[in-house]
């Protein structure tokens, strides 16, 4: 996973403002205007590009969290329920490494949130803004 704020950001900078900028020439028409047209279309788009690229790389970057837990509290299945209750589904279980991937309800800039169960603690890994929802809900 790891994906950094800069990383989402290039991508989506490009990939936003290339369409919204040809869509922008195309559907409005501004060829006709000549250069002054494609400058107001790639204006447009980088402008969009930037938005998109900011909103979408801030909250859909990763963030890893631990937090100590108690033996006598069932974390794993309390984090599974509410998993599946925020939209993801169990992936891989794999000895102490629990892997869950998103559907559609848990949102298009989601990732998979992987928890890695150690002795005494739990971390927690994927969106910063699911682990958040995470950290708030289980009150650590």
């Amino acid at each position: 996973m790891g994906r950094t704020f800069i990383q989402i950001f290039a991508s989506v900078f490009l990939s936003a403002g290339l369409v919204f900028g040809g869509l922008t020439f195309t559907l409005m028409r501004l060829h006709t205007y000549g250069a002054a047209g494609l400058a107001v279309a790639a204006g447009l788009g980088v402008l969009c590009g930037t938005l998109f690229g900011v909103l979408v790389g801030y909250y859909a970057r990763t963030l890893r969290y631990e937090f100590e837990c108690d033996a006598s509290v069932d974390i794993p299945l309390r984090l599974e329920l509410l998993l599946k209750r925020m939209g993801y589904q169990l992936e891989t279980r794999f000895q102490k490494v629990i892997t869950f991937r998103p559907t559609l309800r848990a949102g298009l800039l989601s990732d998979r949130v992987r928890v890695e169960l150690l002795s005494g603690r739990i971390v927690l890994e994927g969106p910063q803004g699911h682990i958040e929802k995470i950290r708030a809900t289980l009150g650590v």
